[in-house]
C-alpha cells in the first residue's frame, strides 16, 4: 500500500466572506476552471485500484467551501463516502458553513471541520482576518461535534500568549478535538516575494524560519507525546487529552499531497501527479 498525508479538493471559485491580509488562494493565484465534480469518484476509484490510501481528505478552496451549492457538497461526500480511501475527512471553513443550516446538517457527520483563528477574542480575530460576523456564537458551532483549531502564530504575541490562548480555546470550546499550529507561508507557488499577502506575512506573521524556536518552546511547556517522521515531521504535545499538532514541512510544500483541482489530480504546481509505487 502507498499512504499520502492528504487529498485536498480544491474548489477554482474565489468566493470568501474573509479577507485574510495573507491569503494564500491570492498569493497563488492558480487559473480558474472548471471543478468537474462529477468525475472525482472515477480518480477516487483509480486510486484506490493503485492500492492509495491517505491520512486525510480536505475540502478546501480558494475561497469558503460553503458558499459553493449545496448539490457540489453532496456530490463531494457521495463520492468519498463511496470509495473509502481516508483515515480522516475535513472541510475548511471560513465560519460561514455554521451559517449554512442544509450544508453544515449534511457534512456534520462525516467531517471534521476545520477553523482557522490568529486570536481568541473574537473582535480582534474579525479584526484581522476581515469578516463580521462571529460564527463561534452560532447554535450550529455549539452543535459541530468535532472540530480542529488551525491556530495562526504572529509576531506581535509571545510563545507564553500563544500557549494561554490555546488552553482558553480548550477549556472554553469542548468541541475542539484537536488544535494544529500554523505557521504562515510566504508563496507556496513560486516563491517570490511579489505581492502585498506575502510582504503581510513577512512583517506579521511566523514562518517556516521559525519552527525550531515553536519547538523548543512546546515541548519545554507542554507535554511531548510523539514525532511522526513520515508526515512532515508531526510533532505533537497534550492539553486535557488535546492534541496540539505541528507539521514543520521542512521537506517541499505539498511533499505527500495530492490535490483534485479541475477535475485532475495534480501537485502544487498544477502538474499530472505521478503515483509513488514505494510505501511510504
Amino acid at each position: 500500500m502507498v499512504k499520502y498525508k492528504e487529498l485536498e479538493l480544491i474548489y477554482s471559485s474565489f468566493m470568501c466572506d474573509k479577507n485574510c491580509p495573507y491569503c494564500t488562494a491570492k498569493i497563488t493565484k492558480w487559473p480558474i476552471r472548471q471543478d468537474c465534480l462529477e468525475k472525482l469518484e472515477e480518480k477516487l476509484a483509480l486510486l484506490k485500484k493503485e492500492n492509495v490510501r491517505f491520512k486525510y481528505f480536505i475540502i478546501s478552496g480558494n475561497g469558503e467551501p460553503s458558499l459553493n451549492s449545496y448539490e457540489s457538497l453532496k456530490i463531494i461526500k457521495d463520492a468519498v463516502n463511496k470509495v473509502n480511501i481516508f483515515d480522516e475527512k475535513r472541510l475548511q471553513s471560513s465560519g460561514n458553513i455554521f451559517y449554512e443550516d442544509d450544508k453544515f446538517n449534511l457534512l456534520k457527520d462525516d467531517f471534521m471541520i476545520e477553523i482557522t483563528r490568529c486570536y481568541f477574542d473574537s473582535k480582534k480575530d474579525m479584526e484581522v482576518l476581515g469578516y463580521k460576523r462571529d460564527y463561534i456564537k452560532t447554535s450550529n458551532f455549539n452543535k459541530a461535534n468535532n472540530i480542529r483549531l488551525n491556530y495562526v502564530m504572529l509576531q506581535n504575541k509571545s510563545f507564553d500568549e500563544y500557549l494561554e490562548e490555546i488552553k482558553m480555546f480548550i477549556d472554553r470550546y469542548p468541541n475542539i478535538k484537536t488544535v494544529s499550529l500554523k505557521t504562515l507561508n510566504l508563496n507556496t507557488f513560486d516563491g517570490n516575494i511579489n505581492n502585498p499577502y506575502s510582504k503581510w506575512i513577512l512583517n506579521n506573521g511566523l514562518t517556516k524560519k521559525d519552527s525550531d524556536k515553536i519547538i523548543e518552546y512546546m515541548s519545554n511547556n507542554a507535554k511531548f507525546k510523539c514525532k511522526d517522521e513520515k508526515f512532515f515531521d508531526r510533532y505533537e504535545w497534550i492539553y486535557k487529552n488535546i492534541p496540539i499538532t505541528f507539521y514543520v514541512k521542512k521537506l517541499d510544500y505539498g511533499y505527500s499531497n495530492i490535490v483534485y483541482y479541475g477535475g485532475e489530480l495534480v501537485d502544487y504546481h498544477l502538474q499530472p501527479i505521478k503515483l509513488k509505487k514505494e510505501e511510504l
